[in-house]
């Protein structure tokens, strides 16, 4: 029945959630009856229909826009609830509520829809100063206060019940609890997507009681369109430069494709959002093969050329992107070197033999070169010498030395000796730093006996660390091969993180707990460094459990990354810290054991519903609004009291016993009164032997709503 309301919710939200509102449009107060309803109704309908103005707050409505209202009204009570949500309530009239609950919804409603009727041109002279007005921080603080309050939500299931309609019960209320933040926010998000400048808008989203997860979802929803429309025009201007100009492409590209990137930045920025920088890198893949194009064409490279590659290099974001632009532009370089070298050669030809001689010699080599940028440079010379006019191309840093005159008879193999020289030159750049990197990878190859994870944490390696094979660490041995992480690679060693000062400040802790914090604090690292958990995991080395005290140096973890899949790569996957502070998705009831699972004395940042499986949850540091705490594992008898029972049986017997031992553990933690404390058992307790089996024991809120801060 919930899906209705659910619906219509998001229809509505959009810019015009309070100007389509059915009591705004109507004038009616929220507990209007039908009767009452219907009359003004007609009221309304006649005035319209003899032409009359119906005010709509500063605007007219139209006959449409009322009988849409009247809908909303006297049609499906689950629409009409929705309206209800976002008019102005008013005193409280029979429905026992604080006065100060209604206070506070109305100042949420009123300071929403003011920031929302704002003109256009005033949002976007805001958005350019980059400070927006005061009405939409006042909108967020006043509807997180509301959506925080118990008495709104109780106020909601009085008109559930006032409302007295079987398409209503309490399930309808509970559905408008999980969307209605979503919905709140997606006016915002849609102005932000047609904004010039969207940046304060997005940052605004920050302010509103939405989790930091859902808010990166809701960001890349409302950014689809930009990115369809920058990877669609960005595929087409690929497709066009196979035939087309390089320069007409980049002026387009100018023109078309820079000004919605920067749009999409501002949006959802590049190190917040993985497909924001993979659309940034193809733009600058783009630049670059335009900048190919273009040499190839002219056979120029300073000035244009250089410059759009200078330009593609700081837009490039994947490392093999930023690879291949250096190294075309180190290549240019050296060619650019070479060139200049053979263009002396040509010129003292010129002032030695003459123009007719000099003219000779380059036809003589254009026949046999096929390189497109080396045949344009070669013809601008011969032009130039087809002109007539003095020419001299300067002397090169290091000027070619002229062997003496030669005869005539010779002048083909002087001609195939040129054609050599100048290939070996317009090769050298290439070759050169092929050669440079295959000696430094050799050479670091054979350095390969790096400790990962030494005695004393004083000792650990600087920077991060490719590891060649998974193997390497995983045998005990914590000296590994480490390789330039250019070369094919099964790990990166991205951070140590400390277990000392936890261990001074936990009095009862114990392996299994030092083990689940070390996986949760690097999982916390891996997301520090922008790397996606869907393909990329952790995994950790850790000290021996007979040297971890409180005062011991060999206190501190390793941290490993490596992909999901398994496979290596031939990039630095950790090649930039974004600081992004995200949950990390740790199990409760892992079947590896408690260490594996998500660390005691740490919180669930929204409500779970468990299902018995091995599933992870988003767990994050308690001073984050959460819905629960892990208090801790407690360990369980095996087999339960009374043997030879059915299976139902000896769950229920288990289960009581899981709530009995986190009821223990709740007291002994003097966790209050007002909180609920969950046993969570796995579905795989009867695999397990009694050494093995646990529960979980979160606490929350009874009425699950997000509180900051432990529950004891």
């Amino acid at each position: 029945m919930s899906e209705v309301a659910v619906a219509s919710l998001r229809e509505l939200a959009g810019p015009d959630l309070y100007r389509r509102n059915a009591f705004r449009v109507t004038g009616l107060p929220v507990d209007v009856d039908r009767r009452t309803a219907r009359a003004r109704q007609q009221q309304l309908t006649a005035a319209l229909r003899v032409g009359a103005d119906v005010d709509w707050q500063g605007s007219s409505a139209t006959a449409e826009d009322v009988r849409a209202a009247f809908d909303g009204v006297l049609g499906d009570p689950r629409r009409r609830l929705v309206h209800e949500v976002f008019a102005v309530w008013g005193t409280p009239d029979g429905c026992e509520c604080p006065a100060g609950v209604h206070h506070d919804h109305d100042a949420a409603v009123r300071a929403h829809a003011a920031a929302l009727d704002a003109e256009p041109a005033d949002l976007l002279a805001a958005t350019i100063s980059g400070a927006l007005p005061g009405q939409w921080t006042a909108a967020a603080t006043a509807w997180t206060k509301t959506l925080r309050s118990a008495s709104f939500w109780r106020h909601l299931h009085h008109r559930v019940q006032r409302l007295d309609d079987k398409q209503l019960d309490a399930s309808t209320v509970d559905a408008l609890r999980a969307e209605l933040p979503v919905a709140l926010v997606r006016p915002l998000l849609r102005l932000a997507a047609s904004a010039a400048y969207p940046a304060p808008l997005r940052k605004n989203l920050a302010e509103w009681p939405v989790p930091a997860r859902e808010r990166d979802r809701l960001i890349e929803e409302a950014a689809e369109p930009l990115y369809t429309e920058l990877e669609s025009t960005v595929r087409d201007l690929h497709t066009r430069l196979d035939s087309g100009d390089a320069d007409e492409i980049v002026a387009e590209m100018r023109a078309r494709v820079l000004p919605t990137l920067a749009r999409l930045e501002g949006l959802a920025p590049r190190d917040q959002h993985r497909r924001t920088d993979a659309v940034r890198d193809k733009v600058a893949v783009l630049l670059n093969n335009c900048a190919l194009a273009r040499n190839r064409a002219t056979g120029q490279y300073e000035g244009t050329v250089r410059g759009w590659l200078a330009e593609a290099e700081k837009l490039a974001t994947d490392p093999e992107t930023q690879r291949r632009v250096r190294e075309n532009l180190r290549g240019f370089d050296e060619a650019e070197r070479a060139l200049d070298q053979f263009r002396f050669t040509v010129d003292e030809i010129r002032r030695t033999r003459g123009r007719y001689e000099a003219a000779r010699f380059l036809r003589g080599i254009l026949s046999q070169v096929t390189d497109e940028a080396l045949v344009a440079a070669i013809r601008e010379m011969l032009s130039d010498l087809g002109a007539g006019a003095p020419t001299s191309y300067g002397k090169p840093s290091r000027p070619v030395r002229l062997r003496p005159p030669i005869r005539r008879a010779d002048w083909g193999d002087q001609v195939r000796r040129g054609l050599r020289t100048l290939s070996g030159l317009v090769a050298c750049a290439v070759v050169v730093v092929a050669l440079v990197l295959i000696v430094k990878a050799v050479t670091d190859a054979d350095k390969s006996g790096v400790d990962i994870h030494p005695a004393d944490y004083s000792g650990v390696p600087q920077g991060i660390i490719c590891v060649r094979d998974a193997e390497d660490w995983r045998d005990g041995d914590s000296t590994v091969a480490a390789v330039p992480c250019v070369q094919g690679h099964t790990g990166e060693v991205i951070a140590y993180v400390g277990l000392g000062e936890t261990i001074a400040s936990w009095p009862d802790a114990d392996y299994d707990y030092l083990a689940g914090l070390a996986r949760f604090s690097c999982g916390e690292q891996a997301i520090r460094f922008g790397l996606a958990p869907d393909l990329y995991t952790t995994e950790v080395i850790l000290p021996a459990p007979d040297v971890v005290r409180s005062d011991s140096a060999a206190n501190y973890a390793t941290c490993l990354v490596l992909r999901a899949d398994g496979e290596r790569w031939s990039f630095l996957a950790a090649s930039r810290q974004t600081g992004a502070l995200l949950a990390v998705l740790r199990p409760v009831t892992s079947r590896e054991g408690r260490d594996h699972n998500a660390p005691a004395g740490y919180c669930v940042e929204l409500k779970q519903e468990h299902d018995g499986a091995d599933n992870v949850w988003p767990i994050v540091r308690c001073d984050n609004p959460h819905w629960a705490e892990i208090l801790g594992y407690q360990m369980l008898s095996w087999p339960p009291p009374g043997a030879r029972l059915t299976e139902e049986a000896t769950r229920s017997r288990l289960l009581a016993e899981a709530r009995r031992a986190c009821g223990e553990l709740a007291t002994q933690l003097r966790v209050p009164s007002t909180f609920a404390v969950s046993a969570i058992l796995s579905e795989w307790w009867s695999e397990q032997s009694q050494e093995r089996m646990y529960a979980a024991c979160v606490a929350h809120r009874k009425d699950h709503q997000p509180f900051d801060g432990r529950a004891r």
